[in-house]
């Protein structure tokens, strides 16, 4: 009762999703239920670009109270994605080691995995499983990192919003969990999802469901602005367009077809804005085609799908045409809502917010289970105020508990009293029962550690080669150390790694080489061995 009870106040029965943009904010409501998370609400307020970072600061602070104006934060999980051009992950295959050592190897070597310094940056890493190179076991890791400074713009934003976040996750992981929630997705499908933001275009190859490349390209939405604001001369005069007039065509025109020539607003033709934009046009899909060029080289020759477009600029009419002609492949724009289960009426302008919610949804999809970049004193912060909102919870379920028995005590004292009586008797008729139990609860306890010796001698015996003889074994902590000596030998180390790969195959495993010793005059060397044993 009391469990339920504390589960009841500290259940999370929304997980929110939060798309801090420059030109728009994204939020994606789910609420759990039995068969898994449902849609309940997604919406999306446009932020004015002006070039005024301060008001833009203000529009965003605005935007994200309007979206969370009827949420239930105490009852949400709210998960934020975070993006910058230093903002990345990478996918890396590192070396077996314990995961206590993990993160101290992968912070040391994460100035090898980007190209820029990461010396001010938040890093988490996620490991993806195992794998064998060479015969070596070792880690597929994704590795994330964020500027410090990047994250504590997105935490001030959000704490003038009144938003306490439980995770930040780059926009380049969202991307992969939400393309890869999606239903059709067959297994082995090669796919290039990119993401067109107003700052940052984020180009991710994802194999199945899983990410195999990820890279930033330097042409983004904005670009595709200011290459209108070019000044112009024509029979009509001199133009030049401001960039909330470039940035409202933009948006009405797209990208204009070949031949076409109409006026737009009695300002400017669409042959001149085609010419404007042809320049941005051509470096985004080069950059692309260079990074699916890479791809192929990587993967032996591999062939890539089709490319998926998300995000503000995708929705820029023509550009999917434009980028299909270019790369001879299918370009198509992207349904971040396929394969999700939403409820009626959450979903109020499909079209538009379709291919423009998938970081919103990714947050939620993740639930954060992975990545998180929020800073460390935040994580454990959260999990003090749990932990002490837990005992206070306890500390009145338990009042309100012993309230209920009490008054139920008094009801019917007699009945207690007699059930009482009763329990004495058997009480008592159990309790040699219950001292021979005790006694053999405490043997077991003692031996519960120990492993079978019978099974390690047995399996020493079967495998050690004559060549190699033990001179000492011990176990402490669940540790077993082994020490012994090869006779001597042209190739002492092949025959100490070639007992670890036979000792690797039995009941014995992460087995380590503490040290070896040359004992001189060809007489052979001296090692020590440590590892576990398997769970009997």
């Amino acid at each position: 009762m009391i469990t339920e009870f504390v589960q009841g106040i500290f259940k999370k029965d929304y997980i929110i999703g939060l798309d801090i943009g420059s030109s728009s904010v994204k939020l994606a409501q789910f609420i759990k239920k039995e068969d898994g998370l449902h849609l309940l609400r997604l919406n999306l307020i446009e932020i004015e670009q002006t070039g005024d970072e301060s008001a833009s600061e203000e529009q965003r602070t605005s935007a994200l109270r309007n979206l969370l104006k009827s949420v239930d934060l105490e009852k949400s999980k709210v998960i934020a994605s975070i993006n910058c051009p230093q903002t990345a992950i990478k996918k890396v295959i590192t070396p077996y080691m314990p995961k206590s050592e993990l993160r101290a190897g992968i912070m040391l070597e994460a100035k090898n995995y980007f190209p820029f310094p990461t010396d001010q940056s938040l890093l988490d890493f996620q490991i993806l499983g195992d794998v064998i190179e060479q015969g070596v076991r070792k880690y597929e890791v994704v590795i994330a990192v964020s500027p410090i400074k990047t994250v504590n713009k997105y935490l001030l934003l959000l704490e003038k919003a009144g938003i306490k976040p439980a995770a930040f996750v780059p926009s380049a992981f969202l991307l992969q969990q939400s393309a890869g929630y999606a239903a059709q997705i067959k297994h082995g499908e090669a796919r290039c999802l990119i993401d067109i933001g107003a700052y940052n275009t984020e180009l991710i190859i994802a194999k199945g469901k899983y990410l195999v490349f990820s890279r930033k390209i330097p042409i983004a939405g904005n670009d595709f602005t200011k290459a209108m604001m070019q000044v112009l001369v024509s029979d009509r005069g001199r133009l030049q367009l401001s960039f909330e007039e470039a940035e409202k065509i933009k948006r009405q025109v797209g990208f204009p077809a070949e031949g076409e020539s109409r006026i737009i607003d009695g300002k400017i033709s669409t042959a001149q804005i085609l010419s404007m934009l042809r320049a941005p046009l051509e470096q985004l899909s080069a950059e692309i085609e260079r990074c699916l060029d890479y791809y192929r080289e990587e993967s032996g020759g591999s062939k890539i799908d089709s490319i998926v477009l998300f995000g503000g600029g995708a929705s820029l009419g023509g550009l999917n045409q434009y980028l299909a002609e270019a790369l001879g492949m299918e370009v198509r724009l992207g349904d971040s809502l396929e394969g999700i289960q939403a409820e009626s009426e959450a979903i109020p302008e499909r079209s538009r917010l379709s291919h423009r919610s998938e970081q919103a949804i990714g947050c939620a999809l993740s639930g954060a289970g992975g990545i998180n970049l929020l800073p460390a004193e935040f994580k454990d912060q959260a999990k003090k105020v749990l932990k002490r909102g837990t005992l206070e919870a306890v500390s009145a379920a338990v009042i309100l508990i012993l309230i209920f028995i009490f008054a139920g005590m008094k009801i019917q004292l007699s009945n207690y009293e007699k059930r009482i009586s009763v329990g004495k008797l058997e009480l008592s008729s159990l309790e040699p029962q219950l001292k021979i139990a005790r006694s053999e609860q405490l043997m077991n306890k003692l031996l519960a550690d120990e492993p079978y010796w019978e099974d390690v001698f047995l399996e020493l015996s079967n495998l050690i080669p004559d060549n190699i003889y033990l001179t000492n074994l011990s176990m402490q902590n669940n540790i077993i150390k082994m020490k012994g000596i090869v006779v001597s030998t042209k190739d002492e180390v092949k025959l100490v790694s070639d007992f670890i790969l036979v000792l690797e195959r039995g009941i014995f495993n992460n087995l380590k080489l503490l040290g070896t010793r040359n004992l001189g005059q060809n007489s052979g060397a001296e090692f020590e061995l440590r590892c576990w044993l398997d769970s009997q």
